[in-house]
């Protein structure tokens, strides 16, 4: 039996909430079926995961959330600055 963690750090993190998943259904004929599994073969890759970056680069652009900006501070090292 595991020894339980002691301290208040573990019991005050929020659990994080889960990803939720839709399911999207298509068809494809013969030939299309046979070019994708080999694609993925060849590349080692599976075709969900393909589909998934095909839809992935198609889509970002479309998103609600932008991407945060990144800010940078007057404390920041000028290591490659030009003098």
């Amino acid at each position: 039996m595991a020894a339980k963690k002691s301290g208040k750090a573990s019991a005050r993190r929020k659990r994080r909430q889960g990803t939720k998943y839709k399911p999207v259904s298509f068809k494809l004929t013969v030939g299309q079926k046979k070019a994708l599994e080999s694609y993925c073969k060849t590349h080692n890759v599976t075709p969900v995961r393909f589909m998934k970056s095909l839809v992935n680069t198609h889509v970002e652009r479309y998103r609600n959330d932008p991407p945060p900006p990144s800010y940078v501070t007057e404390n920041q090292l000028k290591l490659f600055d030009s003098e």
